[in-house]
């Protein structure tokens, strides 16, 4: 038995060094592959590399199961809603199911109700958002994935009526002349999700910047009717000193709505549309059939978003009042303690502006300090028909309804999570 151990030895021994050579060969493979120096075919480089990423793997899907995905919010302890809601207030809305799809929701703010569902089961990541889907008259729902997906159309029992796949959406879906609709949209660029298509030039250095497209649609095919690069409207008209005007240099104009003009005014005209631009702080007054900036709106707003028209003289829109980007490390650069100036805190805001004068009024203003209302991110305000105003403070996912001065509703969307609330992702009030 002994002598019969000792001759196994040296096979032990030999396989030990196939072994490792082997392993080594291959792990020498992996890292010219990953240096992309291996020549091998594109196709047996890819299955090495998943061959050797399977911890990977199985990591992301323990932090996958451990972890409460970002399209959740976690509620604070001391939150305190609030409801005194005499009338119904219909809410469009998605919201991630427990089933890890999206549904689409038509709530009543009143009472929590739902009045209709519409389910999608198909979603990228775990962290897909669907923003500002919109219903037609005969309860059919147009949607996009954010940043994965152009539009989609599903009837009323949410099968698919059509798929335009040629772009990526990005938030504001709004209505439009005769049977249409526009959004944000960026092109779709085969095996990227975030095309690049301009580039500009500061003290030497050259930068890479994301075009945004504003993209007309048919509702009824899903056909594309318009499509426009904006940053070839800022260069038609003069205006690339605008992108100068952002803190980011490769999206500096970050459109999130275009909102279309319905009929004829004495500052625009039916089929114009208005452009709201976060990371430039502007907005414009485009006309469309004539390829013409009829204006262009800057002042005491920063990071806006939604965009709406309120009246033939004025519009609406949301004010973040916010930096785009937080840039102070603390501990670098610290400044004294002596206090020469203290400024009041900044919320985010609600402005009027007048189209007749420039002139530009805080709505609400007192409750939105008050109640320190504020999202660094989107964000958005509806005129409630029967009165008062619809505003998402989307970074906490908090609803609020404001109605002369006075909270009617505050209140965010319970989810399965124990602890946590759906994430806002652009309600619509409907009559």
């Amino acid at each position: 038995m002994y002598f019969c151990g000792m001759r196994k030895i040296p096979v032990y021994l030999a396989t030990t060094i196939v072994v490792l050579t082997l392993l080594s060969l291959f792990g020498w493979g992996v890292k010219r592959v990953v240096k992309g120096t291996a020549g091998l075919p594109s196709g047996v480089q890819k299955m090495a590399l998943e061959f050797v990423s399977w911890p990977d793997l199985l990591q992301r899907a323990k932090t996958e199961i451990t972890e409460v995905p970002k399209t959740f919010v976690k509620t604070p302890d001391n939150f305190n809603p609030v409801n005194t809601l005499d009338r119904n207030v219909k809410l469009l809305t998605s919201y991630h199911n427990e089933n890890d799809g999206r549904t689409i929701a038509l709530i009543n703010l009143k009472d929590g109700s739902t009045y209709k569902t519409w389910e999608v089961k198909k979603v990228w990541n775990i962290h897909d958002r669907i923003c500002h889907p919109i219903m037609l008259p005969d309860s059919s729902i147009i949607y996009g994935m954010e940043w994965n997906s152009g539009l989609i159309r599903i009837d009323k029992d949410s099968k698919v009526m059509w798929r335009q796949p040629a772009f990526f959406n990005h938030h504001g879906k709004n209505f439009g002349l005769d049977s249409t609709l526009w959004t944000c949209s960026y092109v779709k660029k085969e095996g990227t999700n975030m095309p690049h298509r301009g580039t500009f030039v500061v003290g030497g250095k050259k930068y890479s910047i994301l075009d945004n497209n504003i993209t007309q649609i048919d509702l009824n095919s899903g056909a594309i009717l318009f499509d426009k690069s904006v940053l070839e409207i800022m260069f038609e008209h003069g205006l690339e000193h605008l992108l100068i005007k952002s803190d980011l240099a490769k999206d500096p104009i970050h459109l999130n709505d275009v909102q279309p003009v319905l009929k004829d005014g004495p500052h625009f005209k039916r089929g114009d549309v208005f452009l709201s631009a976060r990371n430039g702080s502007w907005i414009m007054l485009y006309r469309p059939s004539t390829n013409e900036v009829i204006s262009l709106i800057e002042g005491p707003f920063y990071a806006q978003h939604d965009v709406d028209i309120e009246s033939d003289t004025t519009l609406l829109l949301f004010n973040n009042n916010t930096h785009r980007r937080e840039i102070f490390t603390p501990g670098v650069a610290e400044l004294s303690e002596v206090k020469v100036l203290e400024i009041p805190p900044f919320q985010s805001e609600i402005v009027r502006y007048y189209l007749n004068s420039g002139r530009f009024e805080r709505v609400e203003n007192e409750i939105m300090l008050r109640e320190k209302i504020y999202t660094m991110t989107e964000g958005v305000v509806d005129v409630i028909p029967d009165g008062g105003l619809f505003i998402e403070e989307q970074n906490s996912s908090i609803l609020w309804i404001i109605n002369d001065g006075e909270v009617e509703y505050k209140g965010v969307l319970p989810s399965h999570h124990e602890g946590y609330h759906h994430l806002a992702n652009w309600g619509r009030i409907l009559e």
